[in-house]
């Protein structure tokens, strides 16, 4: 066997993990990513378990009001995206056990572009459909800063400055006036990330 064909085979046999994966709709997302998903319920369970046992109660009573409602399918979710939203981010567990911040402003495109508008701390990408959910893949940063998109992104670096960060959080739309976007494991602060939506 030559050696082009002997390295051809040995790629083959490389392991499936090293290799960008893909979202339903062929979106390419990076490996860390795809693991976060993947522990999405794991992630909730440990930070809900920390929410609730060490969270200032009124915020304990709006996080349970946030979760409230069944998500609604991709189809009927889509065309209900597009827009000007009040979003607040709610963090969940690891430094603190619950921290409600106060309203923003966001906007989702017509093309499923997502982006916080006001408040320090911006995350800014896009939503995918993935089978019978939707995935948004984003990046976190700071107001002032223009990050590159999310495919663009380096390696996260938490002592690179301006800290940017891979963001990866599951959809859900209950209504024509309300949705929620949930970033499981965050790579700063906190154990899971609720992104509300309301209008």
């Amino acid at each position: 066997m030559r050696r082009t064909e002997l390295l051809a085979a040995a790629l083959c046999l490389l392991p499936l993990a090293g290799l960008a994966q893909q979202l339903g709709d062929g979106t390419a997302i990076r490996p860390d990513d795809d693991r976060r998903l993947g522990a999405f319920h794991a992630a909730a369970g440990d930070a809900l378990l920390q929410a609730f046992a060490g969270g200032d109660p009124a915020d304990v009573a709006m996080l349970a009001d946030v979760l409230q409602g069944a998500p609604l399918p991709p189809d009927q979710a889509l065309p209900l995206l597009a827009g000007e939203w009040a979003c607040r981010t709610i963090k969940i567990g690891g430094l603190l056990p619950l921290t409600v911040y106060p309203p923003f402003r966001c906007r989702i495109g017509s093309d499923g572009s997502l982006e916080k508008l006001t408040g320090s701390q911006r995350t800014r990408g896009r939503i995918h459909r993935d089978g019978d959910r939707l995935v948004y893949l984003g990046v976190g940063f700071i107001a002032g800063d223009t990050p590159p998109p999310y495919a663009d992104l380096p390696a996260f670096d938490p002592q690179a400055s301006p800290q940017r960060t891979p963001q990866v959080a599951v959809v859900q739309m209950t209504g024509k006036t309300g949705g929620r976007v949930m970033f499981p494991a965050p790579h700063l602060e906190s154990r899971f990330d609720i992104l509300t939506l309301s209008r």
